[in-house]
């Protein structure tokens, strides 16, 4: 009985720090796909943080960033 106890409690604490684990996802606004947010890979435009996957589209971005925000 006892071990059944442990076992349930296991399992329960192993499935809520899956949850915790998964990180938060945006949407690349250069190249369109979904992305942790990272803030090595981020940039705040007029108040607003946008994520990317990768350093170039970040750059694409600060270059013309009007071009991709959703107006």
């Amino acid at each position: 009985m006892v071990l059944i106890i442990v076992l349930a409690v296991s399992i329960t604490v192993a499935a809520q720090s899956k949850k915790a684990e998964k990180a938060e996802k945006a949407k690349d606004p250069v190249c369109g796909i979904m992305v942790d947010k990272n803030p090595a890979l981020s940039y705040t435009y007029k108040g607003e943080t946008f994520y990317f996957c990768s350093k170039t589209d970040e750059e694409k971005f600060k270059q013309a960033p009007e071009k991709y925000v959703k107006k």
